[in-house]
């Protein structure tokens, strides 16, 4: 192999486990919480009306004692925590995860990593969306930056329809948190498939121009092994 290619590779396999390391972080941080408060179906947030109270009240009692060392919190998400702009694999700028929205939260973590999220206000789950080396760039959804849903009760957040059956496995990759919905790999790259009328914007594959671009790129590393595939859009 060419010293460009050993260099490219491993910053392939570089990603990938710096994204297993964060994914199995907050998972195991879940799992010491379900032992605390009883599993994670039996999670209701509903009561706080306000997304900001109920993000803070989440993090501080369910994620943070659980988690290595949190290193900086932003209560609202902050570019202290999370950078301002996000991109999308066609470097067009996302609207998924801007720290303007309201009632977004975001923290850093000891092991180098970030974590913007919310939770529903039906108590039934919230979005995790971690990029991988903090505040450093690219910024790139599929790069950096990869999306995760946290579900619990009888569907997944983003679904319209109950046929939505969650795993309430603690978070998944948005594409692949559905029991009874789940995507080809194909599906996953081109972003044809739809959660209840949701996630047409999502896909793992350049040249889509979508805003969202990259949305199911932790899906398919997941759905391969835990590996960047040869066609993974590098």
């Amino acid at each position: 192999m060419t010293m460009p290619s050993l260099v490219g590779n491993y910053k392939r396999i570089q990603t990938v486990n710096q994204l297993k390391k964060a994914y199995s972080e907050i998972n195991q941080a879940i799992r010491i919480s379900e032992a605390k408060y009883d599993t994670i179906d039996s999670w209701d947030f509903s009561d706080f009306s306000d997304a900001q109270d109920r993000g803070n009240y989440f993090a501080q009692n369910y994620i943070f004692p659980n988690i290595i060392k949190v290193i900086q919190s932003c209560f609202p998400s902050s570019n202290k925590c999370w950078a301002d702009d996000v991109y999308s694999l066609d470097g067009l700028k996302s609207s998924l995860c801007q720290n303007s929205h309201t009632g977004r939260n975001s923290f850093i973590t000891a092991s180098g990593y970030s974590v913007y999220y919310w939770l529903h206000s039906t108590g039934n789950g919230g979005w995790f969306i971690i990029d991988i080396n903090g505040l450093k760039g690219p910024n790139m959804l599929g790069k950096d930056v990869f999306v995760f849903i946290m579900s619990w009760g009888s569907r997944g957040p983003a679904a319209a329809a109950d046929t939505c059956l969650v795993y309430k496995l603690g978070i998944l990759p948005y594409g692949l948190h559905c029991q009874s919905l789940t995507p080809s790999r194909d599906e996953l790259a081109d972003g044809s498939f739809q959660f209840g009328g949701t996630g047409s914007e999502f896909n793992c594959k350049k040249g889509l121009n979508s805003s969202s671009g990259g949305g199911y790129c932790a899906a398919m590393i997941m759905a391969d092994g835990w590996r960047m595939a040869k066609d993974y859009p590098w």
